[in-house]
């Protein structure tokens, strides 16, 4: 333990904020405290897991900031976790796109439609809390104000009404049966709903249908009065304005690897979501502290949510904001805790199988090249055939799983590109470059290879190869390490996990060459710079003939000559040197 470490915790004030555990630059974990020095020290005293030790063990400098409050101590923790994704830490991470009700207002006659995205953006009313909730409000909707739902290009063809327009969903704005100026009342009208502005919209509709009825138009005025009766029947059903959940049923289960949540989403004291999250239990925590850092999550992602059902009697001194919690004994309430509780058993044992299926081959590690327990593997692969673009793409295996933020892939220089062996070279020098926590590398390859990239790569790092098998056959591939050679067809258990890294590697490899091929065949590489157009790539070939000179000529020289900036002069030489260095 650092002396100087826990000496820092002396200049802690107790008051609210958050602290960080740093490893030089790199922050390792972020906090909240109600009291930052007496969190702080909490550390270094008293009986602590393995991998809080470990924490402390890394660390070699703690910091805090204050906040006026609690809340804000949970908020400014939440945010830092987001940007900062401190390994220590639990991140909430869920992908799931959510259902939105969409109007597209840069068409002259917008269409209403149901659209599920990650974030919301212009034109988007929600989310909703479900899909098929979404479907009903938009089909609600059209009902009412008879807002066109078909897509641009079937709108554009149009040369008669169709069967929409024929019972009555729509006015058939395609074939100029409405003006823009009277759709325009209905989509600001439709707005209006989506808002939740319904008593303004009532009242305004009111008065339009006593206008007519004053003037004589009872057809109009029998119009609007149809369409309130769709509104009330809307506004009594809460299809439009139920936009989400203030109830989570939260199970959570941990072991010393893994954290499983199951949390179920509650509305109208009925089941309508499961969403389950498995995260790594790096600070070995128990059911309840787990659960404890995992709420602040969920409330920022879910900011109405005022209620949990949980197994655990929560104290309040546990827990920031106005969140109740809520802890029965029987009842239905009872039993979705169980359900809860059921999903994430299933997530831990789901996760654990897929850990034991790797069991055989890092034992196989740990005896013959002395790996550590949880070692970090790097499989990387060639796509390309000779005089044409060539990538390389790098797969990372660490804790146990595939870490997609630590994919990468490089495209080859085309000086190097003949050779896939230096191709290689090339490749893992550069991952090493910005990734150096490495602790094997994987090729797909023979002995040959193995020797040939072994010698050439910059760091010591051990480096294996998996060649293919008689008739190229799956399973009967060899491995080849520095201390021998070994046959899977008589290992297989020990085979799995390099024929996931390599079959990793492999996949990711085609799916970015076929991404950059189809790219490159459309533009030139120098596009994908931000400020780069037709006219600069114009005078770089009027200028220099070819793209090769910017791989040498000064900066000053390339910014003088094609009148841009230094800063983009450097960044179009940076990407030409992949090509021609």
């Amino acid at each position: 333990m650092d002396k100087d470490l826990k000496t820092s915790t002396a200049k802690f004030p107790e008051e609210p904020g958050i602290y960080k555990f740093f490893n030089n630059d790199e922050i390792l974990y972020i906090g909240k405290a109600k009291n930052l020095k007496k969190r702080a020290r909490s550390y270094f005293s008293g009986n602590q897991t393995y991998k809080t030790k470990r924490l402390v063990s890394l660390a070699n400098k703690l910091d805090f900031v204050t906040t006026n409050n609690e809340v804000d101590a949970l908020l400014l923790e939440q945010n830092l976790i987001k940007s900062e994704k401190p390994r220590f830490n639990i991140l909430l991470r869920d992908d799931k796109s959510y259902p939105f009700i969409h109007l597209d207002e840069n068409h002259d006659f917008p269409k209403i439609q149901t659209k599920r995205v990650l974030k919301g953006h212009e034109g988007l009313y929600g989310p909703y809390t479900s899909a098929y909730a979404t479907r009903i409000a938009v089909n609600q909707i059209q009902k009412v104000f008879k807002i066109r739902t078909c897509s641009d290009s079937y709108f554009k063809n149009r040369s008669r009404p169709c069967m929409e327009y024929q019972i009555g969903r729509c006015t058939a704005p395609c074939v100029g049966e409405i003006n823009k100026t009277e759709y325009r009342k209905d989509i600001e009208n439709t707005k209006s709903i989506l808002k939740g502005n319904f008593k303004n919209l009532e009242k305004k509709m009111k008065e339009e249908m006593l206008q007519a009825a004053d003037l004589e138009k009872f057809e109009q005025a029998a119009a609007i009065r149809d369409r309130l009766e769709q509104l009330n029947k809307i506004n009594q059903k809460q299809i439009i304005f139920s936009k989400g959940s203030n109830t989570r049923v939260v199970g959570i289960r941990t072991n010393e690897k893994l954290i499983s949540v199951a949390v179920i989403q509650v509305e109208s004291d009925r089941f309508v979501n499961l969403q389950k999250f498995i995260f790594k239990n790096h600070l070995q925590k128990n059911d309840y502290d787990a659960l404890l850092e995992f709420i602040p999550s969920l409330i920022q992602k879910y900011p109405s949510v005022s209620k949990i059902i949980t197994e655990f009697k929560v104290d309040e001194n546990d827990i920031f904001g106005n969140v109740k919690f809520l802890k029965p004994l029987k009842g239905k309430k009872s039993e979705w805790i169980e359900l809860a509780n059921k999903n994430a058993n299933e997530g831990l044992l789901n996760q654990s199988t897929k850990y034991q299926k790797y069991a055989q081959s890092l034992d196989f590690l740990r005896r013959n090249l002395n790996t550590i327990d949880e070692p970090t593997i790097v499989g990387f692969d060639v796509s390309g055939v000779s005089g044409d673009i060539k990538t390389v793409s790098c797969v990372n295996f660490s804790e146990n799983s595939f870490d997609k933020s630590k994919y990468r892939f490089f495209r080859v220089p085309l000086v190097i590109s003949e050779s896939d062996l230096d191709s290689l070279v090339f490749g893992i020098n550069k991952y090493l470059k910005s990734i150096p926590d490495v602790d094997l590398i994987l090729i797909d390859g023979g002995k040959t290879h193995l020797n040939y990239i072994s010698e050439r790569i910059d760091m010591e790092i051990q480096c294996v190869s998996v060649s293919k098998g008689a008739k190229r056959k799956y399973g009967l591939e060899t491995l080849h390490t520095n201390v021998g050679d070994y046959e899977f067809r008589n290992s297989e258990d020990i085979s799995k996990l390099f024929l996931d890294v390599r079959d990793e590697a492999h996949r990711f490899a085609l799916k970015n060459f076929r991404s950059k091929k189809r790219k490159d065949m459309k533009k030139h590489f120098l596009f994908d710079i931000n400020g780069v157009g037709p006219k600069i790539v114009e005078r770089i070939y009027i200028k220099y003939n070819s793209i090769e000179p910017i791989a040498k000529l000064s900066l000053q020289q390339i910014s003088k000559d094609l009148s841009i900036k230094i800063d983009l002069a450097k960044e179009i030489q940076s990407l030409t040197k992949e090509f021609y260095n």
